[in-house]
């Protein structure tokens, strides 16, 4: 195992796309408020801000939990969960944490 030199970024999103409808008797999951999709419009809008390296924006399957009512992101370094109802969400949280709101 080795250490991978990248620097640290100022934020790093962690966007919920697991989807469950599909199942039988679906539980709550993130999808499709939040899809794949989504999250490469928020990368490509990260790239068009200049902040590559600076900000990450990750999609995953599962934070672990889901909420009925909206999507979930994880957000680092502050560690918080936030339910979200759409993208754009994801953009004003963003920009919050680099204020350090």
């Amino acid at each position: 195992m080795e250490t991978i030199p990248f620097p640290k970024p100022a934020v790093h999103v962690f966007v919920c796309i697991n989807d469950r409808s599909s199942q039988e008797n679906p539980m709550p999951s993130c999808a499709p408020r939040i899809r794949k999709e989504d999250v490469k419009e928020i990368k490509l809008w990260i790239r068009q801000q200049g902040w590559t390296g600076k900000v990450l924006c990750t999609s995953c399957n599962c934070l672990g939990f889901c909420n009925p009512e909206a999507g979930v992101v994880c957000v680092y370094p502050s560690g918080r969960f936030i339910k979200i109802e759409s993208p754009q969400e994801i953009k004003e949280i963003i920009l919050r944490e680099l204020d350090g709101k």
